[in-house]
């Protein structure tokens, strides 16, 4: 397994990294242990979550699965994007709520720390020196080790450590973005925020949703029990000709290449500028032995792969 720095902080991480939005629905608990226990064997030590995810759930079995080994795992959270409770101060990235939402993920995951704290969304009601001076608190205070954000555009990071850096606060080490093959949103105004303020991004949904995993055949609908078959869209936006062209062409690169297709979609995020880590959900132990693979594969995704999956237009 490959590790990379996190950003402008002192943590490795694997390249490699587990998400766990399917953790507490449909994966139970003694999947979950199963789940952590592979991908640690793997090589995999750095695990992504939010205080919604499965309601609680996924925090709080992975705060189970990995009580004897908490050292050998960098976790991240997320809060923000999902109502904790009622009332309108029962969301956001207030002060009040920050305090009120970590209180709750420490709990979950029965821990006295968290390695990484992202904020889920961005927030255009609570002022920026607000969010970046609570975070700075429950750094110093010894609860959050670094901070991040998710989904925030690269003017937003921008806003968030200039703030910082005049005040003397903690600045962001990471953002966590929705980034593929098909979704290439990040390239540009992102990354270069990201390049100059030492951010390590953390892609997520990096196989387009299950589609680029090469499972699914041009005319043949949507495999039964994947997560492509639970997007009642997906025929209009994902299982379209012009996305089976291209999908069929990177198919043909991989082959050339050795590796598989989920390898060439998950390398190909991984080769990419201030990228640290590709998240990648599992529900089975199989599943992150084969995500974990990518590391072995990026030998293989070459310049000149990578040039060939650009030109795929």
């Amino acid at each position: 397994m490959e590790y990379r720095q996190l950003g402008r902080s002192g943590l490795q991480v694997s390249v490699v990294s587990l998400g766990t939005n399917q953790f507490g629905s449909p994966v139970d608990a003694d999947g979950v242990q199963v789940i952590m226990d592979a991908a640690l064997e793997s090589g995999i030590n750095f695990v992504d979550t939010a205080d919604g995810y499965g309601g609680g759930l996924s925090e709080q079995y992975i705060g189970r699965a990995i009580k004897a080994r908490r050292n050998e795992w960098v976790v991240m959270s997320k809060f923000g994007n999902y109502p904790m409770g009622d009332g309108p101060n029962s969301r956001g990235n207030s002060r009040g709520y920050m305090r009120k939402a970590l209180t709750g993920t420490l709990q979950r995951l029965d821990a006295d720390y968290l390695d990484v704290y992202l904020f889920h969304r961005p927030d255009s009601v609570t002022p920026m020196e607000e969010q970046m001076s609570a975070m700075d608190d429950l750094v110093h205070e010894g609860l959050v080790r670094y901070i991040g954000c998710s989904n925030w555009p690269g003017w937003q990071i921008a806003a968030a450590n200039e703030t910082a850096a005049r005040r003397g606060w903690a600045p962001f080490v990471a953002s966590q973005p929705a980034f593929s093959l098909m979704n290439r949103a990040p390239e540009g105004e992102h990354m270069d925020a990201c390049a100059y303020y030492g951010l390590g991004l953390t892609a997520y949904s990096s196989l387009g949703g299950g589609f680029l995993t090469g499972k699914h055949k041009r005319g043949e609908g949507a495999l039964p029990g994947t997560r492509v078959a639970r997007n009642p869209r997906a025929p209009q936006t994902l299982l379209t000709d012009a996305n089976f062209d291209k999908l069929e062409a990177w198919e043909k690169i991989a082959n050339e290449a050795g590796v598989t297709m989920t390898q060439l979609a998950l390398g190909w995020v991984a080769q990419q500028p201030t990228v640290s880590s590709v998240i990648c959900g599992a529900t089975s132990a199989d599943q992150v032995r084969e995500n974990a693979l990518v590391s072995d594969a990026l030998a293989k995704i070459t310049p000149e792969v990578l040039a060939a999956v650009r030109e795929v237009k």
